[in-house]
């Protein structure tokens, strides 16, 4: 039996595709590292952005700047290493607290919320920081297609009995997103919870940007 040996042109075009290859890595992965300053400034921005709307009458009361502290707060019921804030003003009086809280009850999981909570333990807002629900029947929830969010205004912990109407509880539910509803409101209990019996002062610091 004959062995067939390597077309030279073979061998040439292989050498020639594995070196685009590589250059097409190198490539990507330099436009990654180009761009990810820039990605991280925007995905900061955009998070100040929510977190300056979480406290609007705590803000609109408040003396000159508002300033964020930002902590890290961990607990089996919201998360773990859950960026927290401190709300202060020019002062240094607080002026309210603000917490992303994240839970598994949702269909795409995780669903993460972002709420903020006055001196006195009742919510001033809660947000969505981070959905995966499924487009047009999970994201109904969300503040770009309606205000379901606001019944969350202004409430404190023992004045509701938390769950949907669906199961006895005392928070409407959107049609065909019950389970993401529900998840919304067992998790908004939860970050109560946490939130009232936590001291925020005691908590470790974000890490600094360097």
């Amino acid at each position: 039996m004959f062995e067939s040996k390597p077309n030279a042109r073979a061998i040439f075009s292989g050498i020639i595709l594995s070196a685009i290859a590589a250059l097409c890595t190198s490539a990507v992965l330099t436009v990654e590292q180009d761009t990810a300053p820039f990605i991280e400034k925007n995905r900061a921005q955009t998070e100040q952005k929510l977190i300056d709307t979480l406290l609007p009458e705590v803000k609109a009361k408040a003396q000159g700047k508002v300033t964020y502290q930002c902590k890290l707060i961990s607990d089996k019921r919201i998360g773990k290493n859950m960026k927290a804030y401190i709300a202060r003003d020019e002062q240094g009086n607080t002026l309210g607290f603000i917490s992303s809280y994240s839970t598994s009850r949702g269909y795409s999981n995780p669903l993460i919320l972002i709420g903020g909570m006055d001196n006195n333990g009742r919510i001033s807002k809660i947000d969505i920081q981070l959905s995966r629900e499924t487009p047009g029947i999970g994201d109904k929830v969300e503040r770009r297609k309606g205000n379901y969010l606001d019944q969350f205004d202004n409430l404190a912990l023992h004045e509701k009995n938390w769950d949907v109407k669906k199961f006895g509880g005392d928070f409407d539910y959107i049609t065909g997103a019950t389970v993401t509803s529900r998840a919304i409101v067992l998790a908004t209990k939860d970050f109560l919870e946490v939130m009232n019996s936590t001291d925020f002062d005691s908590l470790k610091d974000c890490p600094s940007k360097k």
